[in-house]
């Protein structure tokens, strides 16, 4: 029972985020995050092509991108500067929680070596609002911040197999930059970002990185509209170290004799000087008096642990539409593998330069 919720704490923490946020192209990369969540990708902000025919009124160019009247020159056009995009993200990733640690009360965690996991999976949305700059054709930076929800669903094999579930807000803030090319159509692009999510329920901020590969190809649909269409691929680095405390009776129900017995039974196999019977007998001994009623549920318990992601890396196909210089609509799937996302943006570009 014990080990059941500091589990349930571990896996509310790591889904900030995967926090996914979104990227600058022109079909653009995502932004996300884990969780923590955690950042959303990028999807390509380079939307690259003829340039438009004329429409009898000169567009006006600024600034930036730097060197984009060379562009021009040539054929090649560029969406316009500076964007701010509004992004749906959601994400399901299997986690592997490992080296637990418990504290009843106001004692420090330590091992007590009596959980066993199996897969956990978290699932996490959030709502992210992401400003963007391209610099230079080549190359985007932008940033993201988000609020999400998450829920793990932890899976406990022993000393007592059970399942429970922990859910979690939380607050993502992630800075990322692009780099993007492309020609007769053609583009690719690459995108990195980092992300803090402030979890509730966990001690210390998580972090999280995002790398994501895309490749794809522009089409032109009149004098207005274009499409682009990509795939590629997209890793989470997830940061390792998790702590905080949770109340019992927030995260489980009142625990059965059975469970209690089979507490007793696993901490009855640690030798007297094994610095895990100790920690062990005494959450052994206040489960016990959860179960008789003895001991009402105030007590509260601190854990930390390691956590990361089953399979870092997933495959992605994604579609923008665009209507000019202006605006851009664009959906992405990630698949294979344990991680699960779909990303939704509208994004509206102007210049101020």
């Amino acid at each position: 029972m014990s080990v059941h919720l500091g589990v349930v704490l571990l896996a509310a923490l790591g889904q900030a985020p995967d926090a996914p946020t979104a990227s600058t192209l022109s079909p653009q990369e995502d932004a996300s995050t884990p969780a923590p969540p955690p950042a959303a990708p990028a999807a390509p902000a380079v939307a690259v092509g003829p340039a438009p025919a004329p429409t009898g009124k000169e567009e006006e160019y600024g600034l930036f991108p730097l060197w984009n009247a060379k562009l021009r020159a040539k054929g090649i056009e560029l969406p316009k500067p500076f964007g701010v995009s509004l992004n749906y993200y959601y994400q399901e990733m299997g986690v592997a929680l490992s080296n637990l640690k418990l504290g009843f009360n106001d004692n420090p965690p330590q091992d007590v070596g009596l959980i066993e996991f199996g897969t956990s999976v978290a699932r996490a949305h959030s709502l992210s609002i992401r400003p963007n700059f391209m610099v230079l054709p080549f190359f985007s930076v932008y940033g993201v911040a988000a609020v999400g929800t998450s829920q793990t669903t932890v899976n406990i094999t022993g000393p007592v197999a059970f399942q429970t579930t922990a859910k979690s807000t939380a607050f993502v803030l992630s800075l990322g930059g692009t780099l993007q090319g492309g020609y007769k159509g053609f583009f690719g692009v690459a995108d990195f970002n980092f992300s803090v999510a402030d979890v509730d329920r966990l001690a210390d901020l998580m972090g999280a990185n995002l790398l994501s590969l895309r490749a794809g190809y522009t089409i032109k649909l009149g004098k207005r509209f274009s499409m682009a269409l990509w795939a590629g691929a997209s890793g989470v680095m997830v940061g390792v170290g998790t702590r905080g405390s949770v109340k019992l009776a927030e995260v489980l129900p009142a625990p059965t004799q059975e469970q209690v017995d089979a507490v007793n039974a696993k901490c009855a196999e640690y030798r007297p000087n094994d610095p895990r019977k100790e920690p062990c007998t005494n959450l052994a001994a206040g489960f016990q008096g959860w179960a008789d009623g003895t001991q009402p549920p105030t007590a509260s318990v601190s854990y930390s642990l390691d956590k990361n992601p089953t399979q870092p890396w997933n495959m992605l196909v994604g579609a923008q539409f665009a209507y000019g210089r202006d605006w851009m609509f664009r959906a992405e799937g990630g698949f294979l593998s344990s991680r699960l996302t779909f990303m939704a943006s509208l994004e509206y570009r102007f210049d101020v330069l």
